[in-house]
């Protein structure tokens, strides 16, 4: 993350003296601030923003289109298990901030340099906790909605091998600092156990303003379906990574996208004949919807000012999941690029300024 910076650790000057049992009687030892309390949870806030898509989320869903029970009732209990985690994370966050910064693992805020907020030590890779909260809630909804013979149950379990993956990938990189082209070939060993289990569709469906120039609606890309597969996991980490440095960007952006990518999935639903493709888009619901609550819970204490850093834990593990959600969705259409417009804006910007296209003013 560009927003924060660790300070350097400087050796004590010699002669120094350091524990000596004179100085710790004399001088008693102040306490450590890696105790202090971070700021409350901005939930209020959160629930505000949160209502300008749930209402029209919830309003698709019992309203205007007419879903089958069985599917709603799959996708209302995903929900309320989804709320439990974002409270799960709400009371985690605050508890784990303690352990980051007593090893170490904390921030200075850069964008606040020469402030008093400046000097405040933030704690990192929260976005572990957010990891962990969603494999808990995604492994308890199996108990719900799988059976042992599930056709489902071995892409559902494959997806979650490769978002626990990339998180642990993630938290890697937030301790040991791995170098970019180190960072473009995680996503890609990640993604193994999703590429082997998926047996989906391997067609596309042409934009329709497309159709009259390639001769076809439906295209079947056979096993080159899963390179695009491949390509696409490594783009979604690196892209909500690479987009990041700004108190609540990270997991605003990643707010953003799945709220449109869950009512994009409600809309292909309510609209949809087919119940296999129903269900691939439910399917993405069901990895979504946690995560979009337990994003909403860390971004109650990441909201400016932040109180803690998401590190690339939390931007790796956003990444695949919504990758994951598109592959496993079989989004055939441009929709999951769609979803990540601001991200590509970013990137073609990032690219312009690396070949000198567009004059980089930043020092």
């Amino acid at each position: 993350m560009a927003a924060k910076k660790r300070p350097s650790k400087v050796a004590p000057a010699k002669g120094t003296a350091v524990n000596s049992p004179e100085s710790s009687i004399n001088n008693p030892k102040p306490k450590s601030d890696d105790s202090s309390p971070i700021a409350p949870a901005k939930v209020l806030l959160i629930f505000k923003i949160s209502l300008i898509f749930l209402i029209p989320y919830f309003y698709l869903i019992f309203y205007h289109y007419k879903i089958e029970s069985e599917l709603r009732r799959s996708i209302l209990i995903n929900a309320v298990i989804s709320l439990i985690g974002f409270f799960g994370t709400v009371t985690m966050i605050p508890v784990a901030s303690k352990y980051m910064l007593r090893r170490g693992l904390f921030g200075l805020d850069i964008n606040k340099k020469g402030t008093p907020q400046g000097s405040i030590k933030v704690p990192e890779s929260l976005g572990l906790i957010v990891g962990g909260v969603f494999l808990v809630v995604a492994i308890l909804f199996q108990t719900f909605n799988f059976t042992a013979d599930s056709n489902w149950l071995v892409e559902y379990n494959a997806a979650l091998s490769s978002i626990c993956f990339m998180m642990l990938l993630g938290f890697v990189d937030d301790v040991l600092d791995v170098p970019w082209r180190v960072k473009l070939l995680l996503p890609s060993i990640a993604a193994l156990p999703l590429l082997m289990a998926y047996a989906g569709h391997t067609t596309i469906i042409i934009p329709k303003p497309l159709v009259s120039y390639v001769g076809l609606e439906i295209l079947d890309l056979g096993r080159i379906y899963k390179l695009y597969m491949w390509l696409l996991a490594i783009f979604c980490t690196n892209s909500i990574n690479i987009h990041a440095g700004i108190n609540g960007l990270e997991v605003g952006q990643t707010v953003v996208i799945a709220a449109a990518i869950l009512i994009h999935n409600i809309m292909q639903i309510g609209a949809s004949a087919d119940p296999e493709y129903k269900q691939a888009h439910a399917f993405s619901i069901y990895l979504v919807q946690p995560m979009l609550a337990t994003s909403l819970g860390l971004l109650s204490f990441n909201w400016y000012p932040s109180s803690v850093f998401v590190g690339d834990t939390f931007t790796y593990f956003a990444g695949m999941t919504m990758a994951v959600a598109g592959i496993l969705g079989h989004f055939r259409y441009i929709s999951s690029s769609c979803s990540f417009l601001p991200v590509n804006s970013a990137v073609l910007l990032l690219v312009c300024f690396l070949n000198h296209l567009i004059a980089c003013s930043l020092s």
